[in-house]
């Protein structure tokens, strides 16, 4: 399993997560060019420039059916490789997916990011912050930029392995209908919701997560 963190994070937001799927998988957890502990690029990368990392990466490490997981723009970097490399991966998950068409402005994720920060446990927050300083705020508008220029709601047409999209019932980045939407578009996915759970909940509900998950990612083993 391949973990994809979203804008400004890095592999440390899907630590708790990955633990908790590390007794039955191999897992590892990225941190993308300019992002953790990986050198900074020039510029801000796209997300289809991402998208390529993500598959040099699974081929570099030989990785056979692999399974990819994304937490918010991470879901726009799983989406678009596994659309541009058919066979590459076995399956996928899409955890809080980025962006919902009805908040598709800085202003109004903005305000979606706002209200669930507001609802997410201290120490999550902690993470984030720490994460954002380090990347910085100009590369992060940047990025935002390509986040919002991204429409992975036509890229999950062209994804032709199982999926699964996860949110937290308290997500205010990706609602529920939103969700669904992705869904319906895609070619084979389902929908699973972590009851009272925010947008990081990879973070804050990694066992919730890994159970939750548990029946699709044994159905993709087969």
């Amino acid at each position: 399993m391949v973990l994809v963190h979203g804008i400004g994070m890095s592999g440390e937001y899907f630590l708790p997560f990955a633990h908790a799927l590390a007794t039955d998988y191999d897992v590892y957890a990225l941190d993308l060019p300019g992002y953790g502990t990986t050198p900074t690029p020039p510029r801000a990368l796209t997300v289809p420039e991402l998208g390529e990392v993500l598959a040099q990466v699974i081929r570099a490490l030989g990785l056979d059916a692999a399974v990819v997981v994304g937490h918010s723009m991470g879901c726009q970097i799983v989406v678009d490789t596994i659309a541009r490399n058919p066979g590459l991966c076995a399956g996928y998950v899409l955890i809080g997916p980025t962006v919902d068409p009805a908040a598709h402005s800085r202003p109004a994720l903005a305000w979606r990011l706002l209200r669930d920060t507001v609802g997410e446990p201290a120490a999550n927050n902690a993470v984030v912050f720490r994460n954002y300083l380090r990347m910085g705020p100009l590369r992060y508008l940047r990025t935002a930029r390509h986040m919002l220029a991204d429409r992975i709601e036509e890229a999950i047409i062209r994804c032709h392995v199982p999926g699964l999209v996860v949110r937290g019932t308290r997500d205010p980045i990706a609602p529920h209908g939103w969700a669904v939407d992705l869904v319906r578009l895609a070619p084979d996915a389902g929908l699973v919701e972590i009851p009272g759970a925010p947008h990081a909940v990879q973070y804050n509900r990694p066992d919730e997560l890994a159970a939750a998950c548990a029946p699709f990612l044994q159905s993709v083993g087969r």
